[in-house]
């Protein structure tokens, strides 16, 4: 570590000169600006303008058997890109890469971001990311993570209403799109973690990173609870669905309510107001409360109808719909940490 002595320029200013080395590593220039970050340990960095993020390439060979089981190989693929590897060969050591264990790959590649095939032969797949990490803010995956969400829940509600199945597998299909910016984002934060300039570009904090693959992570799985909910609905017969259909309007009520407090719970993440974030707290344990009311009404006319089948899915409707609520505890929790942790005093009133 260098030491280098403050001093005094004019009236009130404090100065400290930049290390020569280091300014001609970065092709640092008079007159131009540099980015200074204050870090939650109260030190000081200092960012030049043409900051690059870029370190160098990770790859990684996955060597694979003709009897190696695929779901593994496919699963491989998604966690070496979470954990940042740029080039991925996956390449078999008994002869050619047998059709599920090729399946299982391509699949993995078509779900991720960035990610493409740029090789392939009988025996060899070779995967590159293509990713710019820099043009992925952090609080806008967030945000698209949650939009995406809500708009499931919008599918949700207009295929019981119209006892639409085309409508049921949007719900399905945007529950991919979850998926995809689920695994971009955990790629995000874990590059975030080892490479300083890189959070600074999208808006990490040190201090903030746990909790951002928490709330990541309960979105994702609100998501597979609510795609599960339109699973369900599409295997019933048009005449069951149907009769939940009957029940719309109190349907329509409870899947509304739930997609505007999730709204209410990413919007108070931002915001260092805690007393608000308290009042979403008390809006989850509201609802939750609602629903179970509200659940049992629902059921109970399902149950005149004399269709067992839609009154098993409407019950499982209803749980998924509160374990949905319960998935945005933790971000409400997170929210409320966040807003308290930079304060010197706290006033209750």
């Amino acid at each position: 570590m260098e030491v280098r002595r403050v001093q005094k320029f004019g009236k009130s200013t404090l100065m400290v000169s930049l290390p020569a080395e280091w300014v001609k590593e970065v092709g640092l220039n008079p007159g131009e600006s540099i980015y200074l970050e204050v870090d939650e340990d109260g030190s000081l960095k200092v960012y030049p303008p043409n900051l690059k993020s870029e370190s160098a390439s990770k790859e990684v060979k996955v060597v694979v058997k003709s009897a190696s089981p695929a779901d593994l190989a496919g699963r491989m693929v998604y966690s070496l890109y979470v954990l940042g590897y740029d080039k991925i060969t996956v390449e078999s050591s008994n002869g050619p890469l047998n059709e599920e264990i090729l399946r299982k790959v391509k699949d993995a590649v078509r779900s991720l971001i960035g990610l493409e095939i740029i090789s392939q032969d009988l025996t060899t797949i070779q995967i590159q990311s293509f990713l710019d990490p820099t043009k992925y803010n952090m609080n806008s995956l967030i945000n698209r993570l949650s939009n995406t969400l809500k708009q499931m829940l919008h599918y949700l509600n207009l295929g019981i209403k119209e006892a639409s199945r085309t409508f049921l597998q949007e719900v399905v299909e945007l529950e991919k799109e979850v998926d995809r910016l689920y695994y971009l984002s955990l790629r995000q934060l874990l590059m975030a973690q080892v490479n300083r300039s890189l959070a600074y570009m999208i808006g990490v904090k040190r201090i903030q990173i746990v909790g951002n693959r928490i709330l990541m992570k309960a979105i994702e799985e609100a998501a597979d609870e609510i795609s599960d909910a339109a699973n369900d609905l599409l295997s019933l017969h048009p005449e069951d669905l149907e009769a939940i259909k009957s029940s719309w309007d109190k349907i329509d009520m409870l899947i509304d309510q739930t997609s505007v407090v999730i709204d209410h719970v990413i919007k108070v993440l931002g915001k260092e107001d805690v007393k608000l974030v308290n009042e979403v707290i008390d809006e989850l344990e509201t609802l939750r409360r609602v629903l179970i009311t509200e659940a049992i009404g629902i059921e109970e006319k399902i149950g005149k109808l004399n269709s067992q089948r839609a009154l098993v899915v409407t019950r499982t409707l209803n749980l998924r719909l509160y374990n949905a609520i319960r998935r945005m505890e933790p971000i409400a929790e997170i929210a409320f940490n966040r807003s308290i942790e930079n304060l010197k005093e706290i006033v209750i009133d």
